[in-house]
């Protein structure tokens, strides 16, 4: 006779959990933030992408790790958005052989366009929600964000590829 999975391990709402971040995950990425080539659309690798180099210039290795994918990905996705000139590449001051890619002032704008369209769904959705469950909401999102981090750098890297 096989377990019930929403039993297993003493986690009650394990199975709970697991079904509302799968409806979350869908429909976020199909309502809220589409790539249907309106306003601030940009698809949603470029979009991170920015907005991680948005904080600071970094090699293509380093956004590779931070996004835990392998750096041929990284290295594929900062083509395209170099050669749509989202983002530069310069030469390493510290090592020639290797390039920083930043932001630029396009990658800026298009970014804060992409910005505005994907908070109006949310200023819709969260209009009614008091601010301390939004709070609430958004702490322990973080919390679930930074234990998801910690559990890809537990993972041999690498091992998750994003085409």
């Amino acid at each position: 006779m096989a377990t019930n999975p929403e039993r297993q391990d003493g986690f009650p709402a394990l199975g709970e959990l697991e079904r509302e971040l799968s409806v979350l995950v869908r429909r976020a990425l199909r309502r809220l933030w589409t790539e249907d080539g309106g306003r601030g659309a940009l698809d949603r690798w470029t979009y991170a992408f920015l907005v991680r180099l948005s904080a600071s210039p970094m090699r293509v290795g380093e956004v590779a790790r931070s996004f835990g994918i392998d750096k041929s990905t990284a290295s594929r996705h900062m083509k395209r958005i170099v050669e749509g000139g989202l983002a530069e590449a310069l030469v390493d001051a510290d090592d020639a052989r290797s390039s920083i890619v930043r932001i630029t002032a396009l990658g800026k704008a298009q970014l804060a366009d992409a910005r505005v369209a994907r908070m109006e769904p949310l200023r819709r959705i969260f209009a009614t929600w008091p601010e301390e469950e939004r709070r609430t909401l958004a702490r322990l999102l973080g919390k679930l964000n930074a234990e998801l981090d910690g559990l890809a750098e537990a993972e041999e890297p690498g091992a998750i590829t994003a085409d």
